[in-house]
């Protein structure tokens, strides 16, 4: 473990929370434990650092029991009084349970290194700058209280950041806003999945900035209203109703993929019926297209369907598709009323 920077992390984070949770994941076994004091945690950890992973908690807990032991348990988030980070977390999309290649590293990177310069643009200060071993993050230094309000808040944050920056290559993670993450001890080793030359276990690491400032609260409320006013639904009537489809094929049996492929609209398959595709309407999308910006559902006994997550596009589904692109009817294997083939 590297103890300079594990120390360093860990004096902003007894400083900012009082008492921290120190987690330890081995096997499938994991053990947690509680301290107020810096010395006792850094031993703890020192001897455990050997095998597995290591991860604090990020938040200020409620007043609790603390005996700078493995022993206690693991944080919840009712149990958190005081939201003291913001963490933005870029993981490369790679295989499940292995760790990243250089590459892919370079990419989570240079994401996460986009986004502090945007928001240093905007006013925020600089964070702590982190490589988990597998990805990067972004550390803000805040205290805002931990209710619902500051929760709904911060969703806004996360989901707006996660709609405009996800793609092929590197997911913006918004799971971790929530009060009682932990997150990786920084110093200590990332062995996630098997040690293999192109897929190495990493020393994760951190670089904390000489004046370490907390994000004004206005700031992250200016930012989540931004993002939620891109995301209100369009007035209906700014939209007019198209009529309902009125073509010959069955769309039961609607090939939507080939459709949306002949059209130059199809990406990549994502997971079962499930494929990314391009929004026939992202000329008017005023954010980038993301890995999660618009969906194809496979006909699975019924019609197939249509999503995009851009709020330009609340309430367009399938039909709208249809009407639009004007040919679904070439691509139905049936014609409606069980004829013959189209």
């Amino acid at each position: 473990m590297k103890l300079s920077t594990t120390r360093a992390y860990l004096e902003w984070a007894f400083r900012d929370c009082g008492a921290i949770e120190l987690r330890h994941q081995h096997g499938g076994r994991w053990l947690t434990g509680w301290y107020d004091n810096e010395e006792a945690l850094l031993k703890e950890a020192r001897c455990r650092s050997r095998s597995g992973n290591l991860y604090i908690s990020l938040n200020a807990p409620k007043p609790r029991l603390v005996c700078n032991a493995m022993t206690g348990t693991p944080l919840l988030d009712k149990e958190v009084g005081w939201i003291t980070r913001l963490p933005f977390d870029f993981d490369p999309l790679r295989p499940r349970e292995v760790g990243s290649t250089d590459h892919e590293l370079q990419f989570s990177g240079e994401r996460c290194d986009a986004l502090v310069a945007r928001l240093y643009k905007l006013g925020w200060p600089l964070p702590a700058r982190a490589a988990s071993g597998n990805g990067h993050h972004a550390v803000y230094r805040v205290r805002l209280p931990s209710n619902p309000e500051v929760n709904e808040m911060l969703s806004q944050v996360y989901l707006g950041l996660q709609h405009e920056l996800d793609d092929d290559l590197v997911a913006f993670d918004r799971s971790v806003r929530n009060p009682g993450r932990i997150f990786r001890l920084y110093g200590s080793w990332n062995r996630k999945g098997p040690n293999t030359p192109e897929r190495p276990h990493r020393q994760s690491t951190v670089r904390i900035p000489p004046q370490w400032r907390q994000v004004k609260p206005q700031q992250i409320e200016q930012l989540a209203e931004h993002y939620a006013r891109q995301r209100a639904p369009a007035p209906r009537s700014a939209r007019p109703l198209l009529p309902r489809p009125t073509g010959t094929g069955d769309y039961r049996t609607l090939d939507i993929v080939a459709w949306f492929a002949h059209h130059g609209l199809y990406r990549h398959h994502i997971e079962g019926l499930v494929h990314s595709v391009w929004c026939p309407w992202r000329a008017e999308h005023t954010t980038a297209h993301g890995r999660r910006g618009a969906v194809i559902l496979e006909a699975n006994g019924a019609w197939p369907n249509f999503r995009c997550h851009h709020a330009h596009c609340a309430g367009r589904g399938i039909r709208e598709v249809m009407q639009l692109l004007g040919d679904a009817d070439a691509f139905c294997s049936v014609q409606f009323g069980g004829g013959q083939p189209a």
